[in-house]
């Protein structure tokens, strides 16, 4: 592209193309294949008030409107990713003057909306990861009976709005996720490796956007990756600060506590015990209290796993709190207690042992093992047969 044209493109001066043939101005393009269109949309610092230019591009040559770049990028595209509502609106209303498609009955104005780029983002998709809420809306009302589906990396528009952890952007991104949730009929709720928003929603600490989704769908408790961690194991992991998702998650759905990953068969009780997030494990208890029977695939109960965790004042902790104490006596599938961990893991946490027995007899702390070994033989070091595995 001639960089006197270029130069026009970005100023959005009509006079240098009007002596071009109107069949030959879609011709012009950068390396990148970006038309005259592109160029002009991808170098607006600000919101444009004036279309003229635009406009008047189009009513010459309205090829332009569906041209894309190498990327695969239409002009619709650029619009929404630099957040030019005005622009979006003139490019779907010169859409919308087309005649639709004889064989689909498909509108010109929704062909537009549903392309995608060489990643199978749709604009919207770029809106959203912008956080540009009126292009949002714009693009929801148009055509809401469409569910965007998922791009190249398994990310929804929805999933990429939930999943922005840049609270710069304040209420423009909880304008996004309203507008999807509010106009789209159907809602795509998927993102990568099996997750869904509401991991994303979690995984941020964002309680309002998690309870936006649940209302909206509730079985999004339910869905796991392909891990088979839940929103609850994510809440577990995640939840370093005091936050309300696990209670929204719970008052939603208290089964959810009994689901078991894929592999490992760990629960969000036992994630948040290793984590040493005792907080969160009350929250649990207190809703789903037998949810503590629960072991994993080798037998560890969630006590076991709080002295995982290396952090003595996690497990004085959930000693106090009556159905994680119970769990002192209960072995693992190499019949070892949680007191038998404490003795193999740290030899800091004999003092705990033999200095604060939580008011249990010696025999109930001191029970032996598959190896006929008590917590004593550990801490002094007979370790005969005994495997420790930390459980991450």
């Amino acid at each position: 592209m001639d960089p006197v044209l270029f130069k026009a493109a970005e100023a959005g001066n009509i006079g240098p193309f009007e002596s071009y043939q109107t069949c030959s101005l879609n011709q012009l393009l950068t390396p990148d294949e970006n038309t005259i269109l592109h160029v002009h949309l991808s170098n607006q610092s600000s919101e444009p008030e004036a279309t003229d230019f635009v406009d008047k591009l189009l009513e010459r040559c309205p090829p332009l409107l569906f041209q894309a770049n190498k990327r695969g990028e239409t002009p619709l595209h650029l619009a929404a990713r630099y957040g030019h509502s005005n622009m979006v609106k003139v490019l779907i209303d010169s859409a919308k003057a087309l005649p639709a498609d004889p064989e689909s009955g498909i509108t010109k104005a929704k062909m537009m909306l549903r392309m995608t780029n060489g990643e199978r983002d749709t604009a919207l998709h770029e809106a959203a990861r912008n956080s540009r809420s009126h292009v949002v809306e714009i693009l929801t009302k148009e055509d809401p009976e469409f569910s965007y589906p998922a791009n190249v990396h398994g990310e929804t528009p929805l999933y990429i709005a939930a999943y922005i952890d840049d609270y710069s952007w304040g209420q423009e991104r909880e304008k996004v996720i309203d507008e999807i949730l509010t106009n789209c009929i159907s809602v795509d709720y998927g993102g990568p490796n099996g997750r869904t928003a509401l991991h994303a929603a979690i995984e941020v600490g964002d309680h309002e956007t998690a309870r936006k989704l649940l209302e909206k769908e509730k079985t999004l408790t339910k869905t796991t990756d392909e891990n088979g961690w839940s929103p609850l194991h994510y809440a577990a992991y995640y939840l370093i600060l005091p936050n309300r998702i696990v209670e929204v998650l719970l008052e939603c759905d208290a089964s959810a506590a009994y689901i078991a990953e894929t592999e490992k068969k760990r629960t969000a009780l036992h994630i948040a015990a290793i984590r040493g997030l005792v907080d969160v494990m009350k929250e649990i208890v207190s809703r789903c209290p037998d949810c503590c029977e629960l072991v994993d695939n080798r037998g560890w109960n969630a006590l076991h796993y709080a002295v995982a965790s290396k952090d003595s004042k996690v497990f004085k902790e959930c000693m106090e709190i009556p159905e994680l104490a119970r769990l002192h006596t209960e072995k693992n599938d190499k019949g070892n207690t949680p007191f038998h961990l404490i003795a193999a893991l740290s030899q800091s946490w004999g003092s705990v042992i033999l200095n604060d027995s939580y008011g249990l007899t010696k025999w109930q702390i001191y029970g032996l093992n598959k190896r006929k070994l008590r917590v004593n033989d550990i801490f002094e070091g007979d370790f005969a047969g005994m495997q420790v595995i930390n459980p991450l």
